[in-house]
């Protein structure tokens, strides 16, 4: 019995040696995925309290850009307006530029019809100067006839009178 007794023994010893060889076993993967745990957890934190580090850092930095950023937006808002008061004016000064076009386009076409109207009395100018200049030519040729006749006139006046003498002396005569 006692070697039944030892047998038994050394079998509940085998048994107990490797449940707790199965039983370390389990214990070291525990202990190595716990390992594995604790060390993403401190990379974890240790990640976690340097972007704290970051964010504390980057806090005023991030308060200055914001700052930066509503002043631009508001230089931005500035530049809308400007550029839509700019629009405006550059769409006034084209609608003036247009009425100017036209207004000249009306100017050049009464220009023409001014230049047109005056070659027009240019030729009736040119026309009248030559019929004043007939007309000077027959002037001048009837002050010759009046001349003329006046001088013939005064020929025959005379010669009247020396008839009217010679007609008193010879009824004197008489």
């Amino acid at each position: 019995m006692v070697t039944d007794t030892s047998s038994r023994l050394n079998e509940i010893s085998s048994e107990l040696a490797s449940i707790l060889e199965a039983r370390i076993q389990e214990l070291a993967a525990a202990m190595k995925a716990s390992e594995q745990a604790t060390r993403q957890i401190v990379a974890t934190e240790l990640e976690i309290t340097r972007h704290r580090q970051i964010q504390d850092t980057m806090g005023p930095e991030l308060n200055t850009l914001n700052a930066e950023l509503e002043a631009l937006k508001g230089k931005a808002e500035e530049q809308r307006q400007e550029h839509a008061r700019a629009s405006a004016a550059r769409d006034e000064a084209r609608g003036a530029l247009v009425a100017r076009q036209a207004e000249l386009r009306e100017a050049e076409g009464e220009g023409d019809r001014l230049r047109s109207q005056a070659r027009k009395l240019e030729e009736e100018g040119e026309v009248l100067r030559r019929e004043n200049n007939e007309l000077k030519g027959k002037i001048r040729s009837l002050e010759e006839n009046v001349a003329r006749m006046r001088k013939i006139k005064e020929e025959w006046m005379a010669s009247i009178a020396g008839l009217n003498q010679q007609m008193g002396s010879i009824g004197s005569k008489d």
